[in-house]
């Protein structure tokens, strides 16, 4: 369940007994609200069950059944599941033929003090496909404080999304100033919303 009116419940598949020991799968489905906002929804999730006790010697229900709750872990959909990995074949001839009137800019602090490990977390924040090698840094290179990051991919909606992310390691954080182009204003600004 969540808060937000970007998804409504529509529907469960669920299952029908587990017995003790085994394992077994229940889903929800959930229906998006095109006329909203993507944007990343944090679902809480509880499992509801009745317990049957069965009786071992003749594998029949006995009497004392009750219902039972279980809370289990919540669940995020975030506006990067809605990215589609897109690789572009020039990335800088594509960001030089991109419209920049669609364009954001925004800078950012993260609490990353490795270019290793923060490189990795852009790409996953965002759901996008790193482009001419700038998904790995440079080997053999020691103090290394600095790296551009270009990145592609394709949104739910249909639009070609590019990003250059400068990423700066700076007293013991890392700053983060990303330009994002695609063919849609709003798709540009949810991209930007899902580095958290």
């Amino acid at each position: 369940e969540s808060d937000s009116e970007l998804y409504e419940i529509i529907g469960d598949v669920p299952v029908d007994h587990i017995r003790y020991g085994t394992t077994g799968n229940c889903f929800a489905v959930l229906q998006r609200n095109v006329e909203e906002t993507i944007e990343s929804v944090e679902f809480t999730c509880q499992l509801n069950f009745t317990v049957v006790p069965i009786d071992p010697g003749t594998d029949d229900p006995s009497a004392g059944e009750y219902k039972e709750e279980y809370p289990l872990e919540g669940i995020v959909i975030a506006s990067s599941d809605f990215m589609a990995k897109f690789p572009a074949a020039d990335f800088r001839q594509a960001w030089n033929e991109s419209n920049n009137d669609n364009e954001v800019l925004d800078t950012f602090s993260l609490q990353f003090r490795d270019l290793d490990v923060v490189v990795p977390a852009v790409v996953d924040f965002l759901g996008m496909t790193p482009c001419d090698g700038t998904g790995q840094l440079p080997v053999n290179v020691s103090g290394l404080t600095q790296h551009m990051l270009h990145l592609s991919g394709k949104f739910v909606s249909g639009d070609i999304v590019l990003v250059r992310a400068q990423l700066t390691m700076q007293a013991g954080s890392t700053s983060l100033k990303v330009a994002i182009r695609s063919e849609n204003a709003d798709v540009s600004r949810v991209i930007a919303n899902c580095i958290r």
